[in-house]
């Protein structure tokens, strides 16, 4: 299966480019991937350390840059990633594969996946915040349908375009676009393939994806550096501290399965996951918002 993924150039010298790599580490434990990289920028130490790794990358435009450009010059829309709008251009740069997989850079594989028993009529993908509201799916993880998705490239576009040439395209992006375009569309993919920290351990997720806090912010909250006080900060960083113990079991598990992968990074998780568990163990009870979990961009 052809796994793509996605970074800009920002993103590949940031936190992004090292989540990116831990991705690929761990592929280690899913075999049959091809691994592939989507690439909008200047190539860097990380491109190269992906070559030098087989992963092929691959320079690409996110669609519907012109109208981007346009907006963000009028004030009306900021992308927050040019990366995360390149998983659009997927179905247009790949015209070989009947089907692929994407997921976002902050995603570990844990466990070999049957990915060829996925057959969307569209695309495959799991629910955002709840593992049972099929209200809004999480697009970090999609099984894409290419000729499928390639048949509806350019309507789709079109409304992407239309929506950033309005007024409403400031909280827009490319999962809400693809929510909005494809709902009743869409199929229903594995939870267990697009498992959250923030979700009971399952020790038979095939995927875990650190939705909400990174690496790096886990770190911060662990060490009593994350900035609460930031409206933002305080609701993503509230998935972890809600659920420390939860996060504590998730890096745990993945520090086990990266000694035979890397044993830096194995003894970075492990570390990790004892400064989470004793910061669990300081908190003075004070309860945290996790309404965002409840979430619903359209009714069932």
């Amino acid at each position: 299966m052809r796994w793509y993924f996605a970074l800009d150039e920002a993103g590949a010298r940031g936190e992004a480019g090292v989540l990116a790599q831990l991705a690929v580490m761990s592929s280690r434990l899913c075999p049959g991937l091809e691994p592939r990289l989507l690439y909008y920028g200047a190539r860097c130490d990380c491109t190269r350390w992906m070559e030098e790794r087989g992963v092929r990358v691959i320079d690409a435009v996110p669609p519907c840059g012109e109208a981007m450009a346009a907006a963000t010059a009028r004030g009306s829309f900021r992308a927050h990633s040019a990366g995360h709008w390149l998983r659009l251009a997927i179905p247009v740069v790949d015209r070989d594969a009947a089907f692929a997989l994407y997921t976002d850079c902050d995603v570990v594989f844990l466990r070999p996946i049957d990915f060829g028993a996925i057959r969307p009529r569209v695309f495959a993908a799991a629910p955002e915040f709840a593992p049972d509201a099929w209200n809004y799916f999480n697009a970090g993880v999609m099984v894409m349908n290419l000729p499928a998705m390639r048949a509806a490239q350019a309507g789709f576009e079109a409304v992407i375009n239309a929506r950033l040439d309005g007024d409403g395209g400031a909280q827009f992006d490319d999962q809400v676009a693809l929510n909005e375009a494809f709902r009743g569309y869409w199929d229903r993919l594995d939870p267990g393939l697009n498992a959250k920290p923030y979700w009971p351990y399952d020790p038979h997720a095939g995927i875990l994806h650190f939705h909400g806090p990174k690496l790096g912010g886990i770190g911060a909250i662990a060490a009593g550096q994350w900035d609460w006080d930031d409206p933002v900060a305080r609701g993503i960083g509230a998935l972890c501290a809600a659920h420390v113990p939860r996060y504590v079991a998730w890096l745990g598990d993945l520090a086990e399965r990266f000694q035979v992968i890397d044993m830096a990074w194995a003894v970075r998780l492990h570390q990790l996951a004892g400064q989470l568990a004793a910061y669990g163990r300081l908190q003075d009870g004070a309860g945290h918002d996790v309404s965002l979990m409840g979430f619903r961009m359209f009714e069932n």
